[in-house]
């Protein structure tokens, strides 16, 4: 594989971080006067506060991700790591969050392989998915009609975990990509080397922790829906905004090839909230305040981390390799 030139991937990024800048003022110049009334009825001092639950879910995360680093047996400086864990912020809403994958080619500054990078990521969404899904269960309490949503991704969780924990699952994917040719089989050898990966940050000792700092991580932006409900008269409980906040986050999954689960999110959370009692304006309020502090305040942190990390960091020289290095070492040496 050809070497990625530097100048034509900082233009390329440049270019991607423009364009989202671009899409939240397309967004906030249609909605700019409704959420501007949300933040003078809601206040200030409520904004704030949800934006340090925010950080203090992207701080915990990003805890968790230097776990994995170390479990893993790789030391990166504890900036450098922030920054490419953020920069994965700025691509969040791509398709199903695929953007986020950027994390693994600058982690190949610090010599950690793409499979690597990958099986951490992959991880970090499963044990995520799991406590969205134990929060989403908090509205149970109150609204048990909803049990077959809350049940319908319980099952595709056990599901995956049957298929990665299933010990004949690497020799599978290589057995199949051998079948389809060179480049398949390639494909296959490197996932079943990200599973192993994956597996080994899935021990009990390690899921243990790892889901608790997911819980409480993504339990601290529920309570934000909490604070911003509790502006008006007929606001929800904590229990049941933290499964609001939950079940909708869970709606925005199930529309995968949505960025971000833009639409859908927004569409549960509000729905949930009229069911809660609130207005219509002020459901919307509640909702648009939420995205705004958690969703778009998150990528603007990813996308300063990511121009810093081109524009500030090295010359980044290694994110050209051929990942098949990682898979044939012998043959990248000869």
């Amino acid at each position: 594989m050809q070497r990625i030139s530097p100048r034509w991937r900082q233009g390329a990024i440049t270019v991607t971080v423009l364009a989202l800048v671009g899409y939240l003022a397309l967004s906030v110049m249609a909605d700019g006067d409704r959420l501007m009334e949300s933040v003078a009825v809601i206040g200030w001092g409520r904004l704030a506060l949800v934006l340090m639950l925010s950080l203090a879910n992207y701080a915990l995360r990003f805890w968790r991700w230097q776990l994995y680093l170390g479990w893993l047996g790789h030391a990166v400086p504890a900036w450098r790591s922030l920054l490419v864990y953020l920069s994965g912020f700025a691509l969040t809403v791509s398709p199903g969050k695929a953007g986020e994958a950027v994390r693994c080619l600058y982690l190949r500054r610090d010599d950690v392989p793409y499979s690597t990078g990958l099986a951490m990521m992959f991880v970090e969404r499963l044990l995520d998915l799991i406590a969205i899904l134990v929060l989403a269960s908090f509205i149970l309490l109150a609204r048990q009609d909803l049990a077959w949503a809350v049940g319908f991704f319980a099952l595709c969780v056990a599901l995956g975990l049957a298929v990665l924990h299933h010990r004949r699952t690497p020799d599978l994917l290589v057995a199949l990509g051998s079948r389809l040719g060179a480049r398949a089989a390639n494909a296959g050898a490197w996932l079943s080397t990200t599973l192993m990966h994956a597996r080994a940050l899935l021990r009990w000792g390690r899921l243990v922790p790892a889901l608790a700092i997911a819980i409480v991580s993504w339990g601290a932006e529920g309570v934000g829906v909490w604070l911003l409900a509790s502006a008006f008269p007929a606001s929800p409980d904590l229990v049941f905004s933290i499964g609001v906040y939950g079940l909708a986050i869970l709606a925005g999954a199930a529309a995968v090839f949505l960025p971000a689960g833009l639409g859908g999110t927004e569409a549960a959370m509000t729905g949930l909230l009229l069911a809660a009692g609130l207005s219509l304006p002020e459901a919307v309020a509640v909702t648009l305040i939420c995205r705004l502090a958690t969703l778009w305040f998150a990528v603007g942190l990813g996308a300063v981390a990511l121009l810093w990390l081109e524009y500030r960091g090295d010359d980044g020289e290694d994110l050209g390799k051929d990942r098949s290095a990682e898979l044939h070492p012998g043959e990248a040496s000869q």
